[in-house]
């Protein structure tokens, strides 16, 4: 068994599609077909089911999967200690993250990163929504953790991590914690404080306002943790994605009729000109556990 023919797999299992994973693998599609086929006789089992266009994982092509990803992100790590020890340099990358993702939803993932790939130094930069796709374009970051990512461009390789529902955020024990959904009635009656970074901002008062219900806010930021300790300490509910909150003391509930959920992804410049350490990042971004 050979490295080559791991690597040929994984693609493939993250693909099933032939000629999408000898692309990935830098190889023609016969070669990498010779390769499962070679593999699959040395297991002694079929790996993958091919059935004309339709391809899909066996069980035993799923039981060896995360078997092979852990050889794999191995081999990564001897090289990267090798490169490391060999060169006496780290490869650094910027990343762009999103003002109103909460830090614990990428912290995991960069501790995780920073461990499978030990010449790797990354530096995190807040951007808005906004500011993601020029900044990738222009080299000024080199990916970007962003939400509702916008494909500006064909250069721009998008990876959808996770999504998230929006929800109200109040104070634990407020009244309206008890109940498992908050009605608009009660929602027009509560004092109102304003992300003015939320991406639902207009969506959310488009819809309050087809209801005939105004809400005017009591306080207004753009700062993240401002608005939440002002929520948890009682001064008012706000919307909130519901795995953003990064303070204590918070209780969400769906509302009534509105329902908005936004994606959370990585995205960075495509094609295979990008650094090796970039493209190794992007493998690890799409191998993630984010539930």
């Amino acid at each position: 068994m050979e490295l080559n023919q791991i690597r040929y797999f994984l693609n493939l299992a993250d693909t099933l599609n032939f000629t999408e994973a000898a692309m990935r693998s830098g190889v023609s599609q016969p070669t990498l077909t010779r390769a499962i086929q070679r593999l699959e006789q040395e297991l002694g089992g079929t790996l993958v089911y091919r059935d004309g266009k339709d391809s899909r994982l066996t069980a035993l092509g799923r039981d060896i999967r995360s078997e092979f990803a852990a050889i794999a992100e191995g081999e990564q790590r001897v090289r990267a200690l090798s490169l490391n020890r060999v060169r006496g340099r780290r490869e650094t990358l910027t990343l762009g993250v999103v003002t109103t993702i909460a830090p614990a939803l990428i912290t995991g993932f960069v501790t995780h990163a920073l461990r499978q790939l030990p010449m790797l130094e990354l530096v995190l930069e807040p951007v808005t929504r906004d500011e993601a796709i020029e900044r990738l374009l222009s080299g000024r970051i080199d990916g970007c953790f962003s939400s509702d990512a916008m494909d500006a461009s064909a250069k721009i390789a998008t990876i959808e991590m996770f999504r998230e529902r929006l929800l109200l955020a109040m104070a634990q024990g407020h009244p309206l914690a008890s109940q498992p959904m908050v009605s608009l009635a009660d929602l027009s009656e509560q004092p109102y404080l304003d992300r003015l970074h939320c991406e639902f901002r207009t969506r959310v008062n488009d819809h309050l306002r087809a209801r005939a219900i105004i809400m005017i806010p009591r306080l207004r930021s753009e700062r993240e943790d401002l608005i939440q300790q002002a929520v948890a300490e009682g001064a008012g509910v706000c919307m909130l994605p519901e795995r953003s909150a990064i303070v204590a003391g918070l209780t969400l509930r769906p509302v009534e009729t509105l329902d908005l959920s936004r994606t959370i992804a990585f995205q960075s410049i495509s094609g295979s000109g990008t650094a090796a350490t970039l493209r190794q990042l992007r493998t690890l971004v799409e191998r993630y556990a984010w539930s």
